[in-house]
């Protein structure tokens, strides 16, 4: 490939065989995007919809209850069974699916938002096209504000420049030129060329499309970040919970194998035995969890959308809840990227925009060459121009003068550009019988060239003793991280031929001090986020100085350093290791740095989120636990992401913290519900066919999965949906993500014991007290167990407390959830299909005291264990669990 930023414009356009006046032939350029491909990156936006389908089935909960149909249907013909099973694994797969896809058809929908178009010369007229559709050869039509379709090589330029920090991190425009560079020039130093993804900052030029597509910069990056998404610690949870309740399932059926063989070693019993086991599988799995996770997770991206957030992948809002540390880019997150007047200083007077009196001589001096002295414009919805020069326009348009007005009377009539070595800019403008010298730039450079400084009534000279103060009002601006210009004035008689020989015995007019302005709700979410015991840690391209101030005004410090992006590469990965939780603000890195800062504070075992929106910061964005891209930043950092902000907003990242940790509460709550209930079914099978097998199954397979099903499935939703806990935002972390640690497996046996205890009452009630027959023994069974789980379901609702406290309210859903279920499982008593269809008879009515007597007493118990435990440590109360 040629290397085209290092050769003239005369061999460019000779090797790409285009026209500098004429462009592309239409049919020239139908014919190279035929062979070329279309101007876009792959689209790896996400897995595919088949492998999002075959994924629903790879959760090991899932697998155990394929093999449970299976052996249901093909070896014992249990036809019904397994067709239930089977409908409940079908379901799970239907719900998580479509959950996916609307999720990735978010992120499609906000890419077909931000699809550019670009302006080329086609057959000598200049037509907009969709980005797409650019190919190499294409003479490209650039000015303020366009976002570059492809890279390309600078072939006309005036003042052009080019804001490349999506590409290469640098914060600040870089100027263009015709002239080729060193054949070995980084891309950051590649002058004559611009890039696909970075937009046009100032000035105006035409460029000859080199790269389209994958061959261009970005396109190289993008293919080499890593496809395989990270697992999200909720994802590696859940797993492990399916892996031991899938061993501790086996066990149990081996366990009843084991003991039905030994009582009996006839076929008979060995049917009854694998049926057997086959309740159990059933009775051990929470069917409804994935279901319910995925509902869950659902709600919350609904949730994040109305809050300016697209969530790529359903574990993100979770994951993000459960973050310690939030690595944030300054620019544009933290603050508007947007540049404002912060500080006036005159002779004599300091002031702010909003407080400058255009009838003092001095702001109104100041004003009329901040208008002059500027490539700046104002349009329709704002200014287009380089960002200093917009804000400096914006301190004083309409407040002080009007812009336009000032520029029509006094219109532009030579300049001298700013360049690195003048560090100035100079413009000549009519002023009555006489001529303006207006200038603006480096204080220092602007001052050495000032003989007098202008006062309230005009201008007089200038001392040793104003000059110092002026450069120490200049340096203390700088100290606050603060874009310090300086401006002055001169009026000579005649127009000179040569502009730039007369910008001297200047007058001194003013210092301005500019910074990017602070989004207003910034701090309070720093507080919030400090209260969560949350990290911040500010991670920038922009000046030690400037992220320091910045990260000072917020509160970020705290004792903690700031490093600069060279004393972070000299760093080894375990020097930083060692030290990163003591450093606040990582400024002027790299954006490639940002792994390097990731994986040093995974190594301390916090949970990271970082974020980004340029092509370099994919590959950080990946190895973060969660990455969050920002809405108007690159295709590839989205797609790397799992969370994009529409808003570009940190208090948008902290409202996502809240709901990830209100998720996370209340997923916590529907597993130990699901998982007690499920408890409580295991112990009735197991103790059941202890003590009472010689008289039948306590449950049927079908009566378990409806309960699993139903009954436990809609207040487990509803569950999934309560209302935060208040306090969430004011503890740390919840990093202790074994949801199934030793004590919690412990809490769940006893109080799964509790209900499995009022169910074997039941049987015991019916059988010898009422002397029933077995069908209406098990259907009293099934009932209270039905009823004792969702009485129980409250006092889940109160983990951490007691459900007194907290009370049978706050959850309407949940509610009508309970009485749903309720409704449905009389249905399934009383109906004759629902006794065909589930092997129950209709209840008597003098067996229902019975059965709410045995409901209401496990849930007192419960309750009262609770109470107890909190009495003896009342520092375990928490709103947790």
């Amino acid at each position: 490939m040629a290397e085209w930023h290092a050769l003239g414009v005369d061999d460019v356009v000779a090797g790409l065989r285009t026209d500098l006046h004429v462009g592309l032939a239409f049919d020239e350029a139908a014919r190279r995007l035929e062979d070329v491909g279309p101007n876009e990156l792959g689209e790896s936006t996400g897995p595919g919809r088949w492998r999002i389908l075959v994924s629903q089935f790879s959760d090991m909960l899932i697998f155990v209850l394929l093999v449970a149909a299976v052996v249901s249907g093909a070896l014992l013909r249990e036809w019904i069974d397994a067709g239930v099973i089977l409908a409940i694994v079908l379901l799970n797969a239907v719900i998580g699916y479509t959950q996916e896809v609307r999720a990735e058809d978010a992120l499609a929908r906000l890419k077909e938002m931000a699809a550019p178009t670009a302006l080329v010369v086609r057959s000598g007229a200049e037509i907009d096209i969709p980005a797409t559709d650019v190919v190499p050869g294409d003479l490209l039509v650039m000015e303020a504000g366009d976002k570059v379709a492809a890279d390309a090589r600078v072939v006309r330029a005036v003042h052009l420049q080019s804001e490349e920090g999506a590409l290469t991190g640098e914060s600040l425009p870089v100027s263009k030129t015709l002239e080729p560079v060193a054949a070995d020039a980084g891309t950051g130093d590649r002058r004559s060329m611009v890039f696909a993804g970075t937009v046009i900052a100032a000035g105006r030029g035409h460029a000859v499309c080199t790269a389209t597509g994958p061959s261009t910069e970005m396109g190289k990056i993008a293919e080499l970040l890593d496809p395989e998404d990270q697992p999200s610690p909720l994802s590696i949870e859940l797993a492990r919970v399916g892996r031991r309740i899938a061993w501790i399932t086996l066990g149990i059926a081996v366990v009843i194998f084991l003991l039905g063989m030994a009582r009996d070693q006839s076929m008979e019993t060995l049917q009854t035995v694998f049926l057997i086991a086959v309740a159990l599988a059933v009775a051990a799995i929470p069917e409804g969890l994935p279901a319910v996770v995925t509902v869950t997770l659902a709600r919350g991206v609904q949730t994040m959308a109305k809050n300016n957030a697209i969530v790529r992948r359903l574990p993100a809002v979770e994951a993000l809840g459960a973050a310690s540390v939030i690595c944030t880019d300054k620019t544009g997150t933290l603050t508007r990227n947007e540049m404002r007047v912060q500080a006036l200083e005159f002779a004599d007077l300091h002031t702010v925009p909003s407080e400058a009196e255009g009838a003092d001589g001095r702001v109104w001096r100041y004003a009329q060459i901040a208008a002059l002295c500027s490539d700046a414009r104002k349009v329709s919805d704002g200014y287009l121009g380089d960002p200093t020069e917009i804000a400096l326009l914006r301190s004083i348009d309409p407040t002080i003068l009007r812009v336009d007005d000032v520029r029509a009377a006094s219109p532009r009539l030579d300049e001298v550009a700013f360049d690195s070595s003048r560090k100035m800019m100079t413009t000549l403008h009519p002023s009555g019988e006489r001529f303006l010298i207006a200038v603006k730039g480096a204080p220092e450079v602007v001052m050495g060239r000032c003989t007098s400084f202008e006062q309230r009534d005009g201008p007089v000279a200038l001392d040793a003793e104003r000059r110092r103060s002026a450069i120490g009002t200049a340096t203390g601006f700088a100290a606050k991280g603060l874009r310090t210009l300086g401006f002055a004035y001169r009026l000579i008689e005649d127009a000179p031929a040569d502009l730039a020989a007369v910008d001297h015995d200047l007058v001194f007019v003013a210092l301005a001090g500019m910074s990017d302005e602070l989004r207003p709700e910034t701090r309070g979410a720093i507080d919030d986020a400090r209260s969560a015991g949350v990290r911040v840690v500010m991670v920038t391209g922009d000046h030690v100085v400037t992220a320091k101030a910045i990260a000072d005004d917020l509160g970020l410090l705290e004792g903690r350093a700031a490093v600069s992006g060279t004393e972070l590469r000299a760093m080894e990965q375990e020097e930083l290791d060692a030290i990163v939780a003591d450093i606040a603000v990582f400024a002027r890195v790299d954006p490639a740095d940002k792994v390097k800062i990731v994986r040093s504070w995974k190594s301390t075992g916090a949970i990271v989120a970082m974020t980004g929106d340029g092509v370099n910061d994919a590959p950080a964005l990946q190895a973060a636990d969660i990455g969050v891209a920002m809405g108007t930043g690159t295709d590839v950092a989205k797609e790397a992401a799992d969370m994009v902000l529409a808003d570009d907003n940190f208090a948008t990242i902290i409202r996502a913290v809240s709901e990830g940790r209100a998720i996370f509460s209340n997923l916590k709550k529907v597993v130990y519900f699901l998982l007690s209930a499920n408890v409580s079914e295991v112990l009735v099978m197991f103790l059941g066919f202890l003590f009472f097998g010689a008289l039948g199954e306590p449950l049927l397979a079908t009566q378990l999965l409806w309960i699993n099903l139903v009954t436990d499935g809609l207040p487990a939703l509803a569950l999934g949906i309560d209302p935060p806990v208040p306090g969430l935002m004011e503890q740390s972390p919840d990093e202790r993500r074994n949801i199934l640690s030793v004590p919690h497996q412990m809490r769940l046996l006893w109080q799964g014991g509790f209900l499995a205890a009022g169910a074997l009452g039941a049987l015991v009630w019916a059988h010898y007290v009422r002397d029933a027959e077995w069908e209406y023994v098990r259907t009293l069974v099934f009932t209270t167990l039905v009823t004792a789980q969702l009485a129980h379901i409250y006092n889940i609702r109160a983990q951490g407390t007691t459900v007194w406290k907290i009370g049978f309210g706050g959850n309407r859903v949940l509610t009508w959830g309970v009485i749903g279920s309720l409704v449905l499982h009389l249905l399934v008593v009383y109906l004759p299909i629902g006794n065909r269809l589930f092997e129950t008879v209709p209840i008597d009515w003098v067996d229902w005291p019975p059965i709410i007597a045995l409901t209401v007493l496990p849930f007192l118990g419960i309750d009262a264990i609770k109470r107890a435990i909190l009495r003896r440590h009342p520092s375990w109360e928490t709103v947790r669990d």
